[in-house]
């Protein structure tokens, strides 16, 4: 099992108590790090970009440098401390202290194994507003649902595992049957625990409930399918993370729901609320760590059938309020349980569409809304130069870094309303060439990107999994460029 350091901000902030503080104009000692590699600039244009007690740290590029070091100072130890290498010219930090705090940044030059430390930048100071201060703000931003969103961090979705839908498995299939159909190992405590130590701070498990549930109109789910998900929810709420539960895409009888037949419509809304009665009934006594989510994706346009968008949205709305009424109506925790509304398709335009309506909520301050973040789908989805709909093999220009910014500034008009924002799925394909699964350029770049805007906007992201990013099997990190990002 990997062993993380306590990082050198907690330390600092654990030790500090009342001492008066110097600002650190000295006290940086080179001898602690590689030694300086002169020819490398100091990074300049070194900035932070604070949200409550988080920040995004950026500077501009040093030519020739393969990475960069962060340094911050240690308060107890009255120096400048390690705190991460990155090889991208941004890095978010978290958990920082009341009152000033102070970063350096060098960029460094690899020789062999080992970086060498070029020219150091000028500090900067990131002041961070004391818990007085910070309730001032407007009592949406203030808002628990918000403030959870941010304590979520980066989260990671147990992709292709319990949502895989398999026919051809027959009626003598068990839960683990169901769980391996789609490729992926069978989830174990340590495989939780090491997504747990790599970074990951919540876990999204999307559910086929339909797999094993009865056809004679009750809808009743097997039991033994929920030990199951049982098993894998107290794997991550043993790790003290959080845990996201749905109705996925569970094999599309969601388009039953548009359908111009209304026995068939009805039908639809009677399985569903019979799930999630049983759901919500089976939970009830859970930690608040435990989140359930109203939908996936297929709340959208998968349901308006011939609907005009008006009634789509209509539609929508109403589902999530059925969602909403059957969990609070189980008693127990589920009574102020932090509830996830899917947004229209769960698209961010979509969903900022003042036509899409939260949830009226006996609870205050108890909603969140989920997006995905797939954006440009030439870059994130298509996965072949040949598709017919278009492809981009790379991303990262200034353009792109625009759009993904103004996508995400979308919904800050839930965060102000007091609704915390989820990014329930983001991720980029490997380019398929042949047998080879090759990754596309600028893979790295798309993902620091969205854990930044993530960081200061105070979403929690989590990134679309299926071993391609983090290897189940081997339970590390398939490219180092992901340790730099989320570890």
């Amino acid at each position: 099992m990997k062993i993380k350091r306590i990082p050198a901000i907690i330390l600092a902030a654990a030790m500090l108590g009342t001492m008066p503080i110097v600002p650190p104009e000295t006290g940086f000692s080179r001898s602690a790090v590689a030694y300086a590699a002169e020819k490398l600039d100091a990074p300049k244009d070194f900035s932070a970009a604070v949200n409550g007690t988080a920040a995004v740290l950026s500077w501009s590029a040093v030519k020739g440098a393969d990475a960069y070091r962060i340094y911050q100072y240690d308060k107890s130890a009255k120096k400048f401390v390690n705190l991460k290498t990155v090889t991208s010219t941004k890095t978010s930090v978290k958990g920082l202290a009341e009152g000033k705090n102070y970063f350096k940044v060098a960029a460094l030059t690899k020789s062999g194994s080992k970086y060498i430390t070029g020219n150091i930048s000028e500090k900067i100071t990131v002041t961070v507003a004391s818990a007085a201060e910070s309730s001032a703000k407007t009592s949406g931003k203030n808002s628990a649902a918000v403030a959870l969103a941010k304590k979520m961090g980066d989260g990671c979705n147990l992709g292709n595992t319990m949502e895989s839908v398999a026919t051809w498995l027959g009626a003598d299939a068990t839960p683990k049957d169901y769980e391996k159909a789609w490729g992926q190992p069978e989830t174990t405590a340590a495989m939780i625990k090491s997504l747990k130590a790599s970074g990951f701070e919540s876990v999204r498990v999307p559910v086929a409930w339909s797999n094993m549930m009865s056809k004679d109109g009750k809808y009743t789910i097997s039991p033994e399918y929920f030990d199951r998900i049982d098993e894998i929810v107290g794997y991550i709420l043993d790790n003290d993370m959080y845990c996201i539960i749905n109705i996925h895409w569970d094999g599309g009888w969601w388009e039953d729901f548009g359908s111009s037949d209304e026995k068939v419509a009805q039908a639809a809304m009677d399985k569903y609320t019979a799930m999630w009665k049983q759901i919500a009934k089976h939970y009830k006594s859970y930690s608040d760590k435990l989140i359930f989510e109203s939908a996936n994706e297929e709340l959208g346009s998968k349901t308006k059938g011939s609907s005009s968008m008006n009634e789509s949205y209509e539609r929508v709305n109403n589902i999530n309020q059925k969602f909403v009424d059957i969990v609070r109506s189980t008693g127990g925790k589920n009574k102020s349980r932090f509830l996830l509304i899917a947004g229209y398709d769960t698209d961010i335009s979509k969903t900022a569409d003042n036509r899409f309506k939260m949830p009226d909520d006996t609870a205050k301050d108890r909603l969140l809304v989920s997006v995905h973040y797939y954006s440009p789908s030439t870059f994130c989805i298509a996965d072949k130069k040949s598709n017919s709909w278009g492809y981009s093999g790379s991303w990262g220009t200034e353009a792109d870094y625009k759009t993904m910014r103004r996508d995400f500034e979308k919904m800050k008009k839930f965060t102000d309303a007091g609704y915390g924002v989820i990014i329930g799925e983001y991720g980029v394909c490997l380019n398929t060439d042949g047998e080879k699964y090759v990754m596309k350029k600028g893979t790295d770049k798309f993902f620091q990107s969205v854990k930044d805007l993530s960081s200061e906007m105070g979403y929690c992201a989590m990134i679309w999994d299926c071993s391609s990013w983090f290897n189940r099997k081997t339970q590390s990190y398939n490219y180092d460029f992901l340790k730099d990002i989320y570890d």
